[in-house]
């Protein structure tokens, strides 16, 4: 008796950790998306007089919903045309309609939108009951921003690595375009990125890769610029201040993890004897004081000063 119980917990001991990964990989299983708990639907029942401008109802904790004359369905993971389905043969095993007219309206579902973020127009999420084209996607939320860049991410909702996709409004590729876009997936647009403009500058700060165009000191839209120049980032910045030191323009990037100082003389570059450099993202435009103007700068308000000052003395008549 003592060696039969022995047998029978040891073989319990064994099979018990194999069940408890069973049921812990069947936890962890990816669940397709579709109808949950909690989302609303208005159903149109339209043989019934009373039902066919809507019926709504919620789904329940447990997945279920209930239905006049179709009962209690499970609907867990439905698309709105399986719902549809299985009302309709709902009506049909019970006799009550032989051809049932049905359809489905979702009014909030969770599981069956597509979340949008990043540099769009207006981010949000997009309601998408069937795979659709990234296109229609992009346009459902306004477009892109002036200040997107062209690599997106979807982030599936199923166990799949991301999909990362070039995508060029005004270069349109058709690959990129139909890239199919999943209910529950997660759309993200990444930025241009920012460059920054210091020292001898009238409006010193950090902008946008896309430039930003303006109308006195408000800014009106992002991204009008596809690839920014020194010239153009310092028109941005309201131009170079009477002190600068013209000749001695740095660019400061890094590449490769260092850094690399490039050297631009700007009397030579508005004069159109050198090109006028790109930008990169993350690049850092410094321009530094000159000695001499700045000195130069000095003695003339000095003397603007006196002179200034003689002139009030004369009038006063001492």
């Amino acid at each position: 008796m003592k060696l039969t119980s022995v047998i029978l917990a040891s073989v319990l001991m064994l099979t018990t950790p194999s069940w408890a990964q069973q049921t812990s990989a069947s936890e962890g299983k990816f669940l397709p998306p579709g109808l949950a708990p909690g989302d609303q639907v208005n159903v149109h029942m339209y043989d019934f007089p009373d039902l066919a401008g809507g019926v709504p109802v919620r789904v329940n904790a447990d997945g279920s919903v209930h239905l006049p004359y179709a009962g209690t369905l499970q609907v867990t993971g439905f698309s709105p045309a399986e719902f549809e389905q299985a009302i309709t043969q709902a009506l049909r095993d019970k006799g009550i309609v032989k051809e049932p007219n049905v359809t489905v309206d979702v009014m909030t579902a969770v599981n069956l939108t597509v979340n949008v973020l990043g540099q769009v127009a207006s981010p949000k999420a997009v309601p998408l009951y069937a795979p659709a084209p990234l296109s229609f996607v992009i346009a459902q939320v306004g477009g892109l921003s002036g200040v997107a860049g062209h690599q997106l991410t979807i982030l599936h909702h199923s166990d799949d690595l991301p999909t990362s996709i070039e995508y060029d409004p005004e270069a349109p590729n058709s690959a990129a375009m139909n890239t199919l876009v999943h209910p529950g997936d997660i759309v993200s647009v990444s930025s241009r990125g920012v460059y920054f403009m210091g020292g001898e500058v009238n409006r010193p700060g950090i902008y946008p890769m896309g430039g930003a165009m303006t109308v006195g000191q408000t800014s009106v839209s992002g991204g009008v610029v596809n690839h920014l120049t020194l010239l153009e980032a310092l028109s941005q910045a309201g131009g170079i201040t009477a002190i600068a030191a013209r000749s001695k323009m740095h660019i400061l990037r890094t590449e490769d993890g260092k850094r690399v100082d490039i050297q631009v003389d700007q009397v030579k570059l508005s004069k159109g004897l050198i090109p006028d450099p790109i930008l990169h993202p993350n690049d850092i435009v410094y321009i530094p004081t000159s000695y001499l103007r700045q000195q130069t700068n000095n003695l003339f308000a000095t003397a603007l000063s006196g002179l200034f000052a003689a002139t009030e003395i004369k009038s006063a008549n001492f």
